[in-house]
């Protein structure tokens, strides 16, 4: 896989569109000539400092085509006064003193000729960066710009730390699992399976727990990238969820998720917290103190026919009883028992809670009506939280909701929503293609049309293609 680089310079937002560098960040200048006056510009490149020759030329910044060459590991050949670039693939070609200029194969023409100044070619930085394949986005007035060859194909992207996501591929063969640096685009393998869970990253971001087809619970180090057997229990486990200090793995078992489980991280024991018998368990949700849970039981269709041979083709089944509700469970009470928090009918998706007894969900109506967000307890009383706009996801991050709506036929929007006072934030308007967002703290990615995006303060950085 080839080394991917990532440039983050230090200029002011309307750069984007004229690519003029802040004369501020910039050290004394050397003058080579009086209509030139090349200046030393700091980018940073992967995290390394790496300062670039620039100058300024009619309202437009040129930068050392030799720089970046070597700065983004490019190769460059000089055969009778023409150069060409090659990086990932791509193809560029120019002569000094000319505004014509040929990416992979396709003729362009320049505002500003490349000029040369004591030997050095110079050119324009935005037709440099996208002739060999790159994008420039502006974070809170610092240009960032990329030629790293992106993650193609991926989904399901999960915050793993500070600035990593990880994002799965799948085949006829299994899944793979990629770590992205969000700030670069640079992916590196982390782990190939076949009929195993998702990765379940842990709230420190450091490790992610799944099963292996057998049912066996694996912890993967995101920092050395070694798995370790929890435990080889070849009971089914459909969801997996962290204790808050990472200590436990709290899960449901069997093929109808009857049970609610814990994983002891340090010995691999197994203890049975709810043991009702009442199948279809899903959504779980644990507190911090892990001794509340939240999920939902959804009660299957009903046999209406008089044979008692459900194999028989005749079989009638009503499916109008089909409910999902929402419990709650306290393991600390003398007597503990299984709290109905909902009676409707309505479908629910989206169930959280942070407390283990309080639940956020949305509400989708039978009805042509928008989606909306509540919460309930044990009051059975369903509240409003969110309903402007057509909800189409929600999730829960450090205690503030975050939910996905859409606006209008153009437009979704981003809100966040505090669990504690209900404030609402409107964070951002977006596509109204996004069909997903994730977040970890300040960290927020969204999908939009099969590609991955990181915030960048004000635009989207795309980290797959």
């Amino acid at each position: 896989m080839s080394m991917k680089k990532t440039f983050v310079v230090s200029m002011v937002a309307a750069v984007l569109s004229t690519s003029v560098v802040s004369a501020g960040s910039a050290a004394p200048a050397v003058k080579p000539a009086a209509t030139a006056q090349v200046q030393n510009s700091t980018f940073t490149i992967n995290g390394s400092t790496v300062v670039i020759r620039s100058l300024v030329k009619q309202g437009e910044t040129l930068v050392s085509l030799r720089d970046v060459v070597s700065a983004t590991g490019a190769q460059a050949e000089v055969h009778n006064g023409t150069t060409t670039v090659k990086l990932n693939g791509h193809t560029l070609v120019l002569k000094s003193n000319s505004k014509e200029i040929t990416v992979d194969g396709v003729k362009s023409t320049l505002k500003q000729p490349v000029t040369n100044v004591v030997g050095t070619s110079y050119i324009a930085l935005r037709p440099l960066v996208t002739g060999l394949g790159g994008t420039l986005a502006s974070r809170a007035g610092v240009l960032e710009i990329s030629t790293v060859p992106l993650l193609e194909g991926a989904e399901n992207p999960r915050f793993a730390g500070e600035g990593k996501l990880i994002l799965s591929k799948s085949d006829e063969q299994g899944r793979a699992d990629y770590l992205v640096d969000t700030a670069s685009g640079k992916f590196e393998l982390l782990l190939t399976t076949s009929g195993g869970s998702d990765l379940v990253v842990s709230p420190s971001g450091d490790q992610a727990a799944y099963t292996d087809a057998e049912g066996a619970v694996y912890v993967l180090d995101l920092k050395n990238r070694a798995s370790r057997l929890i435990t080889s229990d070849a009971s089914i486990k459909p969801e997996l969820v962290w204790s808050a200090d990472s200590s436990a793995i709290f899960f449901l078992q069997g093929d109808k998720g009857t049970v609610i489980a814990k994983l002891s991280l340090t010995d691999g024991s197994i203890t049975k917290i709810v043991e009702d018998k009442v199948d279809y368990k899903e959504n779980l949700s644990v507190s911090n103190d892990g001794k509340k849970f939240v999920y939902t039981v959804t009660t299957l269709g009903t046999v209406t026919s008089d044979t008692t041979n459900i194999d028989e083709d005749n079989v009638s089944i009503d499916y109008s009883s089909n409910q999902t509700q929402i419990y709650s469970y306290n393991s600390e009470e003398s007597k503990p028992a299984a709290v109905q928090l909902t009676a409707s009918s309505d479908d629910k998706v989206f169930v959280l809670s942070n407390d283990g007894q309080k639940a956020f969900y949305v509400s989708i109506p039978s009805t042509d009506d928008k989606a909306v967000l509540l919460s309930v307890d044990s009051s059975q009383k369903a509240a409003k939280v969110f309903a402007d706009y057509d909800v189409e996801q929600a999730l829960l991050s450090g205690g503030v909701l975050y939910v996905l709506a859409a606006q209008d036929d153009s437009s979704s929007v981003i809100y966040s929503i505090s669990t504690m006072t209900g404030k609402q934030t409107k964070l951002y308007t977006v596509p109204a293609d996004v069909t997903s967002i994730t977040v970890a703290g300040s960290q927020i990615a969204i999908v939009h049309d099969g590609v991955v995006k990181v915030n960048a303060g004000d635009s989207w950085r795309a980290v797959t293609k």
